[in-house]
């Protein structure tokens, strides 16, 4: 086999809905941290913090339009730019 034209199938990202809008998520010591949410999936979200963000590997929890509450993990940031990723899937 020719190694040099074999390329890996990609693995597909899941489907993203776009959503900007305002959003409150809580800190483990259940302070609300105002947020824009950029986009969201059944995996996690990405936002930007309206004011500090939350630090790196944090425990936040959202509170989603229709009444379900998720945990998750903060699992980067870039200035006030941050992302989440759920414990479970939505």
């Amino acid at each position: 086999m020719d190694k040099s034209r074999f390329k890996p199938t990609p693995i597909p990202r899941e489907r993203r809905r776009s959503k900007c809008a305002r959003f409150a998520l809580t800190n483990s010591r259940g302070e609300e941290i105002p947020v824009m949410v950029r986009d969201i999936s059944s995996k996690g979200l990405s936002a930007a913090a309206l004011g500090t963000p939350p630090a790196l590997n944090e425990v936040v929890r959202a509170q989603l339009e229709d009444g379900c509450e998720l945990w998750g993990l903060v699992r980067w940031s870039d200035g006030n730019l941050f992302g989440v990723e759920f414990d479970t899937r939505v």
